[in-house]
C-alpha cells in the first residue's frame, strides 16, 4: 500500500499557481479583445451619422465640370429629431449647401442623399479636393457629424490616357 502525504504548503502553492494561471488567461483574453477592437477602429473612434459613398476616397474625377456626390446618413430615424438634413462643402468654400434627400420616405428622408457640385457654386479643381458632408438636426446638437473625403481632379485627357473610370 502506498501512503500519500500532501502538506498544507503544497496545497497553498498549487492554489497560488492556479490563481496566477487564471489571472494570466483573463488578461490575455481581455488584451486580445482590446487589440482586436483597436484594429477594427471600434475604440476611440466616433460613429459617423453621415457618410459619402460616391465618389470613393482618393478617386480621380474630371476637373471643372459637374460632379454628383451621393451618400447615406442616419436620416430622420427618430420622431423627436426635428429638421435633420445633410449639407456639403467643397474645398472649404462656405456656405454649406443643402443636399437633396433621396430616401424612400420622402423629401425629408436623408437616409440617402445626393448633391451636385456645379459651376453655380464651385467646381472640382485640378489636383487635390476635399469634400465634407455634414449631418445636423435643428433641435439636437449632439447629432452633428462630419465626414470628409479627398479626391483628385484631373483633366479629361489624363482620364483617357490613364483609363480612369
Amino acid at each position: 500500500m502506498v501512503k500519500m502525504s500532501i502538506s498544507c504548503s503544497t496545497i497553498r502553492y498549487r492554489q497560488i499557481e492556479f490563481n496566477l494561471i487564471c489571472t494570466a488567461l483573463t488578461f490575455l483574453i481581455f488584451s486580445t479583445a482590446v487589440l482586436t477592437n483597436l484594429a477594427d477602429g471600434q475604440i476611440g473612434s466616433k460613429t459617423h451619422n453621415v457618410r459619402i459613398t460616391s465618389p470613393a476616397q482618393g478617386e480621380k474625377v474630371p476637373a471643372g465640370g459637374d460632379l454628383e456626390i451621393s451618400g447615406i446618413s442616419v436620416g430622420n430615424h427618430n420622431a423627436t429629431l426635428i429638421n435633420c438634413h445633410v449639407s456639403v462643402i467643397v474645398n472649404g468654400l462656405e456656405p454649406y449647401r443643402t443636399a437633396t434627400a433621396n430616401g424612400l420616405h420622402g423629401s425629408n428622408d436623408y437616409s440617402k442623399w445626393i448633391f451636385i457640385i456645379g459651376s453655380n457654386h464651385t467646381t472640382i479643381k485640378l489636383g487635390q479636393n476635399k469634400i465634407t458632408a455634414k449631418y445636423s438636426c435643428l433641435n439636437e446638437p449632439n447629432m452633428l457629424s462630419h465626414y470628409s473625403i479627398n479626391i483628385t481632379g484631373i483633366t479629361t485627357s489624363m482620364r483617357n490616357i490613364t483609363g480612369v473610370k
